[in-house]
């Protein structure tokens, strides 16, 4: 008797906690609409939807000077109830040189000159040109663990460098699993054709 009662109020216990954190896992990802995005960061329905995300946040605007090298910090993430239940996030940083002395072959030799630091970092990790994008570009693709996807691609377009991250895993039953790294070069690569396209 003692066990039957026991049992009736721990079974309902543990099933409730359970299945609270199991609702709370499944939860989609992501929070308000975000705010309109600034020229330099714009990217097509088409992309957003391939890439899900749909939010969008200015982490750093380019300085209002005539002269300078201009960043930007441009982040896409998701809108909760429409990018789906998958967690996403593409980011690019933009370095433009356009604008950075009167010279244009220093500008440009400026950008090489970052799009160079930049790809010193692959040094030891899985890398490789990119042909058709830019003037140079390369994709690097992290080794991490098996529960999250992730591509760093970088290009660089006369005096102009951009470097572009897309990540994110795909929620399983009660464990996350990364996704086919084909499909986040997949979207890097649109990001980029949109984004020299400017």
């Amino acid at each position: 008797m003692v066990v039957g009662i026991v049992v009736a109020v721990v079974v309902p216990a543990v099933g409730g906690v359970l299945g609270s954190s199991y609702l709370s896992y499944t939860d989609e990802p992501g929070g308000g609409p975000g705010t309109e995005p600034v020229a330099q960061c714009v990217l097509s329905g088409d992309l957003r939807s391939q890439a899900h995300v749909s939010s969008f946040r200015l982490l750093q605007a380019p300085a209002d000077e005539n002269s300078g090298m201009r960043h930007s910090h441009c982040m896409w993430g998701q809108t909760k109830g429409k990018d789906g239940p998958d967690p996403r996030t593409l980011g690019f940083h933009v370095y433009d040189y356009t604008e950075f002395s009167e010279k244009d072959d220093r500008n440009v030799e400026s950008a090489k000159g970052s799009y160079n630091g930049f790809t010193s970092y692959a040094a030891g990790r899985q890398a490789k040109p990119v042909d058709g994008l830019g003037d140079e570009a390369m994709i690097v693709i992290p080794a991490g663990a098996d529960d999250l996807t992730e591509v760093n691609l970088l290009v660089r377009k006369g005096a102009v460098v951009w470097n572009i991250r897309y990540s994110g895993h795909d929620k399983g039953f009660f464990t996350d699993a990364g996704f086919p790294v084909a499909d986040a070069e997949a979207v890097a690569h649109k990001t980029a054709e949109e984004l020299i396209s400017k």
